[in-house]
């Protein structure tokens, strides 16, 4: 693998960048990038395309409720960000130094990324907040929006436009800078480039992430906590049949799970970058593109997770209590009534 650092690296561009007054490096083609992380990526699309589509497939046949309607955003989401990954095996193959095909790319890549990282975590928090309301608060004023079909498609059209107009304009700000060299030039330095003019959108990513971890911990939390108060009776009753609450359990950790892994490294990544003096910008940028590798693997783990869920041993079995025949009805009454003694 061939590395670089800056003080190694001897095509140091003399002239001041225009728009940034500092100097940057270019960055030769590195083997990494056109033999680990194209085809990397180029497997990621093929895999996550083909499990989101079965899923996209299977939830269209479904009923819609709002766990449904929030689950098939997050796979059309995945969809979105796994069509992106074949964009970003071309633009790891080409190496392209042509301005325009090069923004073109970026804007196409990186907006699909963050769009589908943002909005998925949104999409996680409201299945979390609807499976709280429909177990814990079914009657609670404030969650009935969580629990009709027509507001939970409302909510996700919300905030696909929030995040979709957020991140598009932030992306446009960022491509109208004007970089000396390619657009791998502009992506390795990107760490002094852009760091103190998008501060501010970074610390904001951060904390909306953190935001959303704490809700979705607090609200799982307090549905296994009431799960585990009542030991499954209300499940039971609700037609879950027997190791009902244990299903929802398992379900509910490994929802979590993936979502830590995959999400948390990334944001990490974005608190040391935020506070760091930029010493090293390469080695900031292989940090940062593991990381992404990290966050992609959700587009995939989605899928399966959902595909494992809808398998037979996953499901919790929906058998309501037998009730008892009126003929054994009338028999256990006769045996359990004293008969009246004969007059003498």
């Amino acid at each position: 693998m061939q590395e670089f650092t800056q003080a190694d690296n001897t095509n140091h561009i003399g002239d001041m960048d225009s728009a940034s007054n500092q100097s940057i490096w270019q960055t030769p083609k590195a083997t990494i990038h056109s033999d680990i992380l194209a085809w990397l990526y180029l497997s990621l699309a093929l895999v996550g395309l083909a499990a989101n589509g079965i899923v996209l497939v299977l939830l269209l046949k479904s009923e819609r409720t709002p766990t449904v309607i929030f689950t098939l955003h997050i796979i059309v989401s995945d969809l979105l960000v796994c069509c992106s990954f074949i964009f970003r095996t071309v633009y790891y193959l080409t190496w392209s130094s042509a301005i325009s095909v090069c923004k073109a790319l970026e804007f196409l890549i990186f907006s699909c990324f963050y769009i589908n990282l943002y909005c998925n975590m949104c999409f996680l928090l409201w299945t979390s907040i609807n499976r709280y309301a429909t177990v814990v608060k079914p009657s609670h004023v404030f969650f009935q929006f969580f629990k009709h079909t027509r507001s939970c498609w409302l909510l996700c059209f919300s905030t696909w436009l929030v995040f979709v107009t957020v991140i598009s304009t932030t992306m446009g700000h960022k491509l109208a800078f004007q970089v000396n060299g390619t657009c791998f030039d502009r992506d390795v330095n990107s760490c002094f480039l852009y760091s103190d003019k998008f501060k501010t959108v970074h610390c904001l990513g951060v904390s909306t992430f953190f935001f959303i971890l704490c809700l979705l911990l607090v609200s799982y939390s307090l549905l296994i906590f009431h799960l585990q108060k009542v030991r499954g009776g209300s499940l039971v009753s609700a037609g879950f049949g027997p190791g009902g609450g244990l299903k929802v359990r398992r379900k509910i950790l490994a929802s979590v799970v993936i979502f830590i892994l995959c999400f948390l490294p990334y944001h990490i990544q974005r608190i040391i970058m935020i506070n760091s003096k930029h010493e090293n910008c390469q080695q900031e940028f292989r940090v940062k593109m593991v990381t992404i590798v990290i966050a992609s693997l959700s587009c995939c783990l989605h899928p399966i997770l959902q595909l494992v869920f809808r398998s037979r041993c996953c499901r919790a079995n929906r058998t309501r209590p037998k009730q008892k025949p009126e003929i054994s009805k009338s028999l256990d009454t006769q045996m359990n009534t004293p008969h009246n003694k004969a007059p003498t």
